[in-house]
């Protein structure tokens, strides 16, 4: 991957903030990635969301925030998304998939559907698991670290 980012897209107001995607205004929390087709396949990328997603692809979300989807940028990526989605639907059965596969283009000045339209997140949220676990991590060392100087000083 050569970056990640993450904002909402697919819903009807041209200034969503997180809290109005909380509120559900038809928003959903995504990840644009940015990747080398040279270094990494568009195919392997949803391989490695097929494993992420786990249940979610098939069990419907009661709020757009959540929902499971894939939003393409062009006809080959539609094309190989859809194909994924039967690759892994043919390994479940009779369970279905929710995922849905969209399009999405934000390059397109002509569109004015706000559908389509890519909002970043706000800073807090971008890298949120790095940073979250990066916190946890020193939390954790001090709290060793207390515990080691309490220690060699009871005994």
């Amino acid at each position: 991957m050569l970056s990640t980012r993450v904002g909402f897209t697919g819903g009807s107001s041209n200034d969503p903030t997180y809290e109005s995607i909380c509120d559900d205004d038809s928003h959903t929390e995504v990840v644009r990635v940015t990747f080398d087709p040279d270094i990494i396949s568009y195919d392997d990328i949803l391989t490695e969301f097929w494993n992420l997603s786990g249940s979610r692809a098939t069990k419907p979300r009661n709020k757009n925030q959540y929902k499971s989807a894939i939003w393409t940028c062009s006809d080959e990526q539609r094309a190989t998304a859809q194909a994924s989605k039967e690759r892994i639907a043919s390994t479940l059965g009779d369970t279905p998939i929710v995922t849905g596969i969209l399009p999405f283009n934000d390059t397109d000045e002509t569109d004015s559907d706000p559908s389509k339209t890519w909002h970043d997140a706000p800073e807090r949220h971008q890298r949120y698991v790095m940073k979250h676990r990066a916190a946890k991590a020193k939390r954790a060392a001090d709290s060793q670290n207390w515990i080691d100087d309490w220690t060699e000083r009871g005994t």
